[in-house]
């Protein structure tokens, strides 16, 4: 029996979404803690089995970095905290906060605007002593919209908030201020979350198409 193109177009982006979804999870929690063994080895697992040789080559690349990184835990946790906490005004990356690179202020008026998406889309995240504009935050928020399926919401959140500030953040971390460059296994990751974001929203607008 034939199927309909369409029909097929829309089950390849529904099971797309849910690959994506444990992969946009296990960053989001790899962008607010310190990395713990189980959460290395749930990235390790989740790039091992996408990697068929099916996959744009920078996401290959960022796959076979993190499937190769060192992660001694003393020094992955010293680059957290220089890369993800800001934690010396000047010397380390400023923190992973839409706000700190859309408004150049922590909890600015898009920090708002992040907060009525999340609202609007009925998601409660378990937010603690963070800003809800945390790209952990961001990544767990579009996880959850991968598993309901909702494709219009992705495509939104990823153009109008994630996907259009989180590569300025890579592009700083990725410089050797405050540091040195970060160790391979954050290189790989920074990599993963931005290739994910950008194939993610241009596989959604060829659908819109």
């Amino acid at each position: 029996m034939n199927r309909d193109p369409q029909t097929t177009e829309e089950a390849d982006l529904t099971e797309i979404g849910a690959l994506l979804a444990p992969a946009y999870r296990t960053l989001g929690q790899l962008y607010l803690e310190p990395p713990a063994e189980p959460t290395v080895d749930a990235i390790r697992t989740w790039c091992e089995r996408v990697t068929d040789g099916s996959l744009p080559p920078d996401i290959e690349e960022a796959v076979d970095t993190i499937g190769t990184a060192e992660t001694d835990p003393d020094t992955l946790r010293s680059a957290f905290t220089r890369l993800l906490q800001g934690v010396s005004y000047g010397e380390s990356t400023p923190p992973p906060y839409e706000s700190m690179y859309v408004d150049e202020m922590l909890n600015g008026p898009s920090t708002t605007e992040v907060e009525a998406f999340y609202f609007e889309m009925g998601v409660d995240l378990a937010v603690e002593d963070e800003l809800i504009d945390h790209a952990g935050y961001e990544l767990s928020f579009l996880a959850e919209l991968c598993e309901r399926g909702d494709r219009e919401a992705q495509l939104g959140f990823i153009r109008t908030h994630l996907g259009d500030w989180l590569p300025e953040f890579h592009e700083v971390a990725m410089d050797e201020r405050g540091g040195g460059e970060p160790p391979a296994f954050y290189r790989g990751v920074f990599s993963l979350t931005e290739s994910l974001l950008e194939l993610h929203a241009e596989m959604l607008e060829e659908d819109d198409d």
